[in-house]
């Protein structure tokens, strides 16, 4: 699976990076880093828990 982040949605609350901090990180201006977009098996629960809990829907998963 692979992990989508729309930087147009994303409002960088880091509510993602609570949930995932190895995967999700912020910047010093506040914008997302996203630090692997392939997701394996075992994170996957993990990143669905960081893609659901996003206040903007702008995380999503893609096969």
């Amino acid at each position: 699976m692979k992990l989508v982040h729309d930087a147009e949605l994303c409002e960088a609350h880091g509510v993602c990076t609570a949930v995932d901090p190895d995967r999700f990180e912020l910047d010093d201006t506040d914008h997302l880093i996203v630090h692997s977009i392939e997701v394996a098996a075992e994170d996957l629960d993990t990143v669905r828990q960081a893609v659901e809990s996003c206040p903007r829907q702008a995380l999503s998963l893609q096969e």
